[in-house]
């Protein structure tokens, strides 16, 4: 498929989603990654229609691919965190987990892999961590002063929400 082609089929497809025919949408980024294989911006596209569609191990498949390739650092960054959540969603949790670790490796600023990571632990019966962490970066983020004037205490209880002190 010639490059005028290729781009007549993704105006399609974002005309379809962004008037909500997602089933045409998807119909088309799915043609269109069948010939465009090493294309990792339609893989992500296509993984992201799938995820939105509920498709969640269609969705996985083509965020693995996207992956797999040159990827630019936006893509990159998106395709993991798209892949760690679908993993999660259908009960992967090792792998989201994994996702999320990569993510967060990588990506040290995107506070969403936290997020989710936090989210993955709690699945995994490992909430302690997971509300350290989630704890952590609400205290990292937040401009609320009623949060903030509680700062310490809140750090000081983050790791030790099972203690009691007499």
């Amino acid at each position: 498929m010639n490059r005028s082609g290729k781009m007549k089929l993704l105006h399609t497809f974002f005309d379809l989603k962004q008037n909500g025919d997602l089933q045409s949408a998807r119909k088309e980024i799915t043609r269109l990654a069948e010939e465009q294989a090493n294309d990792p911006s339609i893989l992500f596209e296509a993984g992201l229609i799938h995820k939105d569609l509920e498709m969640l191990p269609q969705a996985i498949t083509y965020f693995n691919q996207a992956l797999e390739l040159d990827l630019s650092e936006d893509i990159r960054k998106n395709s993991l965190f798209h892949l760690g959540a679908s993993y999660r969603a259908v009960g992967l949790y090792e792998n989201a987990k994994e996702a999320f670790e990569i993510g967060m490796s990588e990506f040290p600023a995107a506070n969403e892999f936290y997020i989710y990571f936090a989210m993955t632990l709690y699945n995994m019966d490992e909430s302690d961590l997971a509300m350290e962490i989630v704890l952590s970066k609400l205290l990292e983020t937040t401009k609320d002063e009623n949060i903030l004037k509680h700062k310490q205490e809140f750090t000081f209880y983050a790791s030790r929400l099972d203690e009691s002190f007499n």
